[in-house]
């Protein structure tokens, strides 16, 4: 509802925009964009009195165990471009929506404002939203595993669309797993910006690559599925080598009430 709620703000603000300042008009979506996020924020503050054994516990606690922040920070751009490799076929028979392919074609068009909502904003927003306060609060509730879930599902949603829901919830629930051993929101705020910032450096890049181009367009031939199985046991070897450095890293509040 927060975000229903912000949505409905956000498209009022693009409407006062387009009223008053028509000639930044490539601007409006980015400007407009916090805003879905402002309800949430808000009830998140004025909850935090009736609430506080869940909202005493920050947002962001990092604790990256034995394999370090540095070296956690370097795996994690290689295991997210491997994990959206192996997840791909999941999605890629879904047909792209037109309001996808318009979105695509103001990258190149608006590339500024681009850059600042989609791998700026977004991660941010969307982060802090999605595993700072939804996954973070469900923790407290259900088991890890059921959180995680749960909170990629929300994170699908919000997207409105099956295409890009699909894509979401997988890299979801990597990046909800990643929260949950790390408890460091930074983490997951650079996977997504990584998420974004590699589409983005792609469509700008090839502007004529269709809409629902994917990995087995860029990479033509058996050397596709020799990249896939390097991803795939990349995939592995990294997740198992986290999990068993990282251990139960999340505070023992957390922990101890799942």
């Amino acid at each position: 509802m927060m975000v229903i709620g912000g949505s409905i703000l956000s498209g009022g603000v693009t409407f006062l925009l387009q009223m008053i300042a028509p000639s930044i008009s490539d601007w409006h979506p980015a400007i407009a964009y916090p805003f879905i996020f402002l309800p949430p924020y808000l009830w998140m503050r004025w909850s935090k009195t009736r609430f506080s054994s869940e909202n005493s516990q920050p947002l962001n606690t990092p604790d990256f165990g034995r394999l370090g922040g540095l070296f956690t920070f370097l795996l994690l751009p290689p295991l997210l471009v491997a994990f959206n490799y192996i997840t791909e076929p999941l999605s890629s028979w879904m047909p792209v929506p037109d309001f996808i392919r318009d979105l695509l074609e103001s990258v190149t068009k608006n590339r500024y404002s681009s850059l600042l909502m989609m791998v700026i904003f977004a991660p941010l927003f969307e982060e802090t939203f999605c595993r700072g306060i939804i996954l973070r609060g469900l923790l407290f509730h259900m088991k890890p595993w059921k959180a995680i879930l749960w909170s990629a599902f929300i994170f699908g949603v919000i997207h409105l669309n099956p295409w890009q829901a699909i894509p979401a919830f997988l890299v979801g629930s990597l990046m909800g797993w990643v929260y949950w051993k790390t408890g460091s929101l930074w983490a997951t705020i650079f996977l997504h910006f990584i998420n974004n910032g590699f589409s983005y450096i792609v469509v700008l890049l090839n502007p004529n690559l269709p809409a629902d181009a994917g990995f087995k367009d860029l990479i033509p031939g058996n050397g596709y599925y020799i990249y896939y199985a390097i991803s795939l046991i990349f995939v592995i070897i990294t997740i198992f080598l986290m999990n068993y450095k990282y251990g139960n890293t999340l505070p023992a509040k957390i922990q101890t009430n799942n």
